[in-house]
């Protein structure tokens, strides 16, 4: 499926249609389930819109964005200001920010009676979401907006973990290139690898075997993708 949304060209992979097998596993309803993907894809979305709104306006171009299975990506390039230091950290940071943001929000709209009394009960916390109940009461818009609050705000700091491949790395690596000069790039690499490796014994431990195997494979391709700059003899 291909569209764009604010001007940017959006493009859902059909590889995203995973997320309703691994959904079916939940034990919930037919549309509970619908609106469960669609609450993820809802917020990856807005997330990549956050880095790539961020990218056009730090004077970039995004070439598109592209939702997969497993999150999303923003492809872009520069223009005539390079986007480096801040600039990069600010993108990196940028997707789950606006994900916090509406996540958060909605969670004080429920709190604050905007759902009813049962949005109140089931949406205790931003990580604590009853879906099973709101599935079983038919409460289904209660069921999408706790949905996304989870997602949103859960995924969203975890994806400011400095582990290889999320946005945390990239925040971490732009600091450190900043501070140490190109050797930086590696530097947060193994750093990502090392946290990656700690996240998946964790939740390893917890019975997320997915969530560990994930830990390790994300973390590994990145400290893999790694270049070593080349080093240029200086003109005579």
């Amino acid at each position: 499926m291909r569209f764009r949304l604010f001007g940017f060209p959006v493009h859902i992979h059909f590889t995203f249609l995973l997320v309703l097998v691994l959904l079916f596993d939940t034990g919930l309803g037919l549309v509970a389930t619908t609106l469960w993907a669609l609450a993820i894809l809802v917020s990856v979305v807005l997330h990549e819109l956050g880095h790539a709104a961020t990218v056009r306006r730090l004077g970039g171009h995004v070439e598109g964005i592209t939702i997969y299975a497993l999150g999303g990506a923003t492809y872009w390039r520069e223009r005539e200001i390079p986007l480096g230091g801040w600039r990069l950290f600010a993108i990196a940071a940028s997707g789950s920010a606006v994900g916090l943001f509406a996540g958060l929000g909605l969670y004080l709209y429920a709190r604050l009676g905007g759902l009813g009394r049962f949005g109140e009960l089931a949406i205790e916390s931003p990580w604590r979401v009853h879906l099973a109940a709101a599935d079983r009461y038919g409460e289904y818009l209660v069921f999408f907006v706790g949905a996304f609050i989870w997602v949103s705000v859960v995924w969203g700091l975890v994806n400011w973990l400095p582990i290889g491949g999320l946005d945390g790395s990239k925040m971490l690596r732009a600091v450190l290139i900043r501070m140490l000069g190109p050797s930086g790039d590696l530097h947060s690499r193994i750093i990502g690898m090392i946290v990656g490796i700690a996240a998946a014994v964790w939740a390893w431990q917890r019975g997320l075997v997915l969530a560990a195997v994930l830990a390790v494979v994300f973390a590994g391709a990145d400290l893999v993708a790694y270049r070593r700059p080349i080093m240029r003899p200086p003109s005579p």
